[in-house]
């Protein structure tokens, strides 16, 4: 999580500060989930940093095919 953490941070350069904001949100939401699955499910927690960097990874590369963000 904590590497997913610095995409989001690093995604500043690339996107609009919104779409910063949002992941930001999504990765605390993330973060939350992780914490609650350790104990009952810890087979599950490594792969939410990996659905993680999917979805920062088609955001940012999707975003900026459509929207022509230039950072």
């Amino acid at each position: 999580m904590a590497c997913v953490a610095f995409l989001i941070g690093a995604s500043i350069l690339a996107t609009p500060w919104y779409v910063v904001l949002v992941l930001s949100l999504v990765w605390v939401a993330g973060l939350v989930v992780a914490v609650r699955w350790f104990t009952p499910h810890p087979t599950w927690v490594p792969w939410l940093p990996v659905g993680m960097t999917v979805v920062w990874f088609a955001v940012v590369a999707g975003g900026a095919a459509v929207f022509d963000w230039n950072g």
